[in-house]
């Protein structure tokens, strides 16, 4: 790297030479050091400073100003690839997740005003369901009695019970005719042939 040399004497980085660097930023050779710093103040700034020597095993946020910055900006281009293919895929989670919210809460305020439209329907219902009970009630308590089956736990008088009975027509009498057979039995016979006999004799 050409451009690296002693901010005193500006000699350039070769063998033999070791720089250093200060925290203010600036770089020193080991012979203008031993020179002229004093009390680690700055021979440009005279700022007070912290020195450290340049080797190859340094941190690397000091390495990277000695890096060739076309070597920086291609990695500085590979993070920001690879952070923004991350933040695609985050963002396009979040669009989706925020969709699919949406889609969710249009759902509930359906279900919501469903809901709502059957209440108001139940509520009709059961108002339609007292008006039919009354109407049985009142239909019940204008019953004709005679319609009502009497039970041994009825609390209907014995004079209604015999004004009822009293109140049937009667049912038709039927004459009572004997059964006649026409069956010849010896008595019958014998009957028949003395008839027979008589009305011979008193023809003769």
């Amino acid at each position: 790297m050409d451009w690296i040399h002693c901010n005193k004497c500006f000699a350039q980085l070769e063998p033999g030479i070791t720089l250093h660097l200060t925290s203010c930023g600036h770089m020193f050779c080991n012979n203008c050091l031993g020179n002229g710093l004093k009390e680690s103040t700055c021979l440009v700034c005279r700022m007070p400073c912290s020195i450290m020597k340049l080797v190859p095993d340094m941190k690397q946020e000091i390495q990277d100003y000695f890096t060739d910055p076309e070597e920086i900006i291609k990695k500085t281009c590979e993070v920001l690839q690879f952070q923004r293919q991350h933040r695609r895929r985050l963002i396009s989670y979040l669009l989706q997740s925020t969709k699919k919210f949406y889609t969710a809460r249009n759902e509930l305020k359906r279900m919501t005003d469903l809901c709502q439209q059957q209440h108001k329907q139940l509520k009709e219902y059961q108002k339609i369901i007292k008006n039919l009970e009354a109407q049985l009630a009142n239909q019940s308590k204008h019953t004709s009695p005679f319609n009502i089956p009497i039970s041994p736990g009825s609390n209907i008088s014995p004079s209604f019970i015999q004004s009822s009975v009293a109140s049937k027509r009667p049912a038709k009498s039927t004459p009572y005719t004997p059964y006649q057979s026409n069956l010849v039995t010896p008595t019958r016979l014998s009957k028949q042939r003395s008839a027979n006999f008589s009305a011979h004799s008193q023809m003769i």
